[in-house]
């Protein structure tokens, strides 16, 4: 058993490193001498990303009115750390391939997390938020801690999973009350051995908990009302049998009207069905 998240993290391995390419494109997003042609030249060498990059760069996603041909204008119209956390969020999956199938719906798991991704994104944009990506970001790492647990201790996970299932309980909660910590703690110290921001490693921390962020309490409760919506419309599914709790906290820091949610729902399912059309280019990239 394992006596913390972190060393769950550190034991993890293969997981406990970012995708090669987006560690890559962060040395060159951190290096000041690096230009917008090193970056471009290094999501090159993988034709799937650079497909699948294109694809959501030309989506209804982002809404650009003129197309997109080639990396290098991809990444002078994104800027450097948003091309970063794109191809973070389309090579994520591929650092978890061969979890047990009858643990978790990898296909579900990706949907609710993209969902929760967009969603977040919405949030922020009718707030005014001046930079979406974190947002996204958040919503779309919020629950990758999870599948973290699922690869380093399948059993007690399934444990866990049908016990929840059988009473309705949180899963996070039972998590804490089995291990010591849940699956967002594990998430936010794998997203720390990732080398992202402190304040996208908090949100997603404490993502059932926006009570506790103080780095950006902001886009902790963002990423906090997007799960409660995506799982409340169930859109995909991340293992959780029951809507999460919303706190009154997380919307009031907030600070918007009720009103403004069907414009975000209705916001959100037309950018996700975009994102899915951009992302399946991985099935034909071979």
């Amino acid at each position: 058993m394992y006596t913390s998240a972190a060393s769950l993290v550190r034991s993890a391995d293969k997981i406990a490193s970012p995708p090669k390419v987006f560690n890559k494109v962060n040395e060159i997003v951190n290096d000041p001498d690096s230009t917008t042609e090193d970056i471009a030249r290094v999501i090159a060498e993988d034709a799937g990303i650079t497909l699948r990059l294109l694809r959501v760069v030309n989506s209804a996603f982002f809404g650009y009115n003129q197309k997109v041909d080639s990396l290098d204008q991809a990444v002078m119209a994104l800027g450097t750390s948003q091309v970063r956390d794109l191809v973070l969020a389309t090579t994520v999956a591929d650092s978890f391939d061969g979890l047990p199938p009858d643990l978790i719906n990898m296909e579900l798991f990706w949907q609710h997390s993209l969902a929760c991704g967009v969603a977040a994104r919405s949030l922020a944009r009718v707030r005014k938020e001046m930079n979406l990506e974190p947002f996204f970001l958040g919503g779309m790492l919020h629950d990758v801690g999870r599948l973290v647990m699922f690869s380093k201790m399948p059993e007690q996970s399934r444990a866990i999973v049908v016990r929840c299932q059988q009473s309705n309980e949180m899963m996070h909660q039972v998590e804490r009350e089995v291990f010591g910590f849940d699956h967002a703690e594990v998430g936010g110290c794998l997203l720390s051995n990732w080398g992202l921001p402190p304040q996208l490693e908090e949100a997603v921390a404490s993502h059932h908990r926006p009570q506790l962020a103080v780095r950006n309490p902001m886009l902790a409760s963002v990423v906090h009302i997007a799960d409660v919506i995506v799982n409340a419309v169930q859109m995909g599914r991340s293992g959780t049998p029951v809507v999460p709790r919303l706190f009154p906290h997380a919307w009031s820091r907030y600070g918007m009207a009720a009103s403004v949610l069907p414009q975000v729902i209705n916001e959100m399912e037309m950018q996700y069905r975009s994102f899915i059309r951009a992302l399946e280019a991985k099935a034909t990239e071979k």
